[in-house]
């Protein structure tokens, strides 16, 4: 199975290789490639290349940025949607996700969320990716964008206690996406903050705060095993026995 990362990250971030290492370790993909759409065609001859594609977040972009290979990433979010091929989108590209499908994305700096924090289920709702989760769970973040209004066509999986969309299915095609991050463990989660840490907090106060918080956190099985039951699902999707 040919499993592409888009990276959503400058090439010179050295989060964009923690970012691989991560969503290699998560789901045992030790072929995962990178391919940094900042610098890369988004077109057809990529979407021919890779069976499954993992789309990841990003330290210094949002969604809403005007960028041009920003507006290519979410046209090329539509394009494997309709291509109907196995993909997996956490937090930037769940955002970019929802907004390319007629979603809506806002900036708000005082509900960000940053560490670890309760997830829920939705209720009633089966899934083969979810279906095996606990109905609550704790998940790693960190963002600022929030989608605030989901786009027509998907099925809510998740909610938060202070973001309300947290994870959704894109009806009709095995597209899954979370605004939180099932490839991050408590240990990578506090790398990426202290490198970003100047981007989240305002203040050595705030830095203070979060520091404590993510000293406190616990780690997150239940969200990794998430993203490893995605691959199970994808592997029988591009060996076509589901």
């Amino acid at each position: 199975m040919r499993s592409l990362l888009i990276s959503l990250r400058d090439p010179e971030d050295p989060m964009a290789e923690q970012e691989l290492r991560c969503f290699k370790g998560t789901t045992g993909l030790d072929d995962l490639v990178k391919v940094h759409a900042r610098d890369t065609l988004l077109d057809q001859s990529l979407l021919d290349a890779g069976d499954t594609f993992f789309f990841g977040g990003s330290g210094a972009y949002s969604v809403l940025d005007t960028h041009g290979w920003v507006r290519s990433m979410l046209d090329f979010l539509v394009r494997v949607v309709d291509a109907r091929k196995p993909a997996w989108a956490s937090c930037f590209g769940f955002q970019g996700l929802a907004l390319a499908l007629g979603g809506e994305v806002n900036r708000d700096d005082a509900r960000q969320e940053l560490g670890c924090f309760p997830i829920d289920r939705v209720p009633g709702v089966q899934d083969p990716v979810f279906g095996a989760a606990p109905l609550s769970f704790y998940a790693q973040l960190g963002h600022h964008d929030h989608v605030d209004v989901l786009p027509p066509g998907v099925t809510l999986l998740c909610t938060g206690r202070k973001i309300q969309n947290q994870a959704f299915k894109v009806d009709g095609a095995p597209f899954w996406a979370t605004q939180f991050h099932p490839e991050l463990r408590k240990a990578t989660t506090m790398e990426r903050w202290n490198y970003y840490r100047s981007h989240y907090a305002g203040s050595p106060e705030i830095a203070a705060r979060i520091d404590q918080l993510m000293d406190e956190a616990p780690d997150t099985p239940e969200a990794e095993a998430i993203i490893q039951a995605f691959v199970r699902v994808a592997r029988e999707v591009v060996e076509g026995r589901a």
